[in-house]
């Protein structure tokens, strides 16, 4: 019988590593999702999260596995790696409509673990080279032990300032309450569908009133005050977390905080802060992303109490 043709000969091991890789790594998942869904705390929570980061780590492997015999250049790793991430970014898209946002965010982590099982899969599964085989295996042991052992939620904040060309009386009603904002946001996220700040209810001008920040997608977050000064300050606690499938079960907000800075020459300085806890691992790379969302959404509610008050 004739050989394949070699284009063929590349092809088929070429889609089987792509989609077992997928394939295992949404098992994977799928298991940890019923794990956690049965009410598993504690040591589950400790052990079985942290490896989410591994998993497409995983699926490199596996799809190295499939290629060994193609014995792939470090560039063939960074195209057919890149080509796996894609694919199963279009299966987590169409089978559980995960949101753009998230896809946007998981990604670039995504594609790197990715990248980086299957470049030490090239390793592994070289031929004669069993003294390096051995030495990987305790070192992930250590790194996946290591990261579970340091897992702590931290609380962050986020805290922004700008200038408003008006005194804080003019500027504190504005910060209590304020109408639709009619502007179409600019920031590119919000674009590809976070929910973004469109208006903002106060129940009262007193510690416990109520308060409630609307967003886009009929979004409301309750909130109570918890520090009331007048021209001064306010505080208010998130009482119910927002439930859009971007932000639910990721996050969890604590506090908002505006400080109006006198400045004693006809200007304010407006300070805003947000207090929340990531879920999602690894910690310092979703956090790169949160506080620049959190910014944006600092940011829209400031300018258009900049410009309402200026107005």
């Amino acid at each position: 019988m004739d050989e394949p043709p070699p284009l063929r000969s590349r092809l088929v091991p070429l889609l089987t590593g792509m989609l077992a890789a997928n394939i295992v790594a949404s098992a994977i998942f799928l298991g940890l999702k019923v794990l956690l869904a049965d009410g598993h705390g504690g040591d589950t929570q400790r052990f079985v999260v942290p490896s989410l980061c591994l998993v497409p780590l995983l699926a490199g492997f596996v799809a190295a596995w499939c290629w060994r015999r193609l014995e792939p250049t470090i560039g063939d790793c960074l195209i057919h790696s890149l080509t796996t991430t894609l694919l199963g970014l279009g299966g987590a898209a169409i089978v559980i409509r995960e949101g753009a946002v998230c896809l946007v965010i998981a990604s670039p982590a995504m594609y790197v673990m990715i990248l980086v099982g299957t470049l030490l899969g090239r390793i592994w599964f070289r031929r004669n080279d069993t003294r390096l085989r051995l030495s990987i295996v305790p070192l992930l042991a250590l790194l996946t032990a290591g990261e579970a052992f340091q897992r702590t939620d931290e609380t962050a904040i986020v805290t922004d300032e700008i200038l408003i060309h008006a005194p804080p009386a003019k500027v504190w009603p504005h910060v209590l309450a304020f109408p639709e904002i009619a502007d179409t946001p600019g920031y590119w996220i919000f674009r590809l569908g976070l929910p973004y700040p469109t208006a903002t209810t106060n129940g009262g001008d007193f510690v416990g009133a109520d308060r409630q920040c609307k967003f886009s997608d009929g979004i409301t977050i309750k909130e109570k005050i918890a520090e009331f000064v007048p021209e001064q300050k306010l505080t208010f606690d998130i009482i119910e977390q927002p439930t859009h499938p971007e932000a639910y079960g990721h996050i969890t907000l604590h506090r908002g905080r505006f400080i109006l800075r006198d400045n004693h020459d006809g200007t304010t300085t407006l300070i805003g802060s947000s207090w929340y806890t990531l879920h999602v691992r690894p910690l310092w790379y979703f956090d790169l992303w949160t506080s620049d969302m959190t910014r944006a959404v600092h940011l829209r509610v400031m300018r258009h109490v900049r410009r309402l008050a200026e107005g």
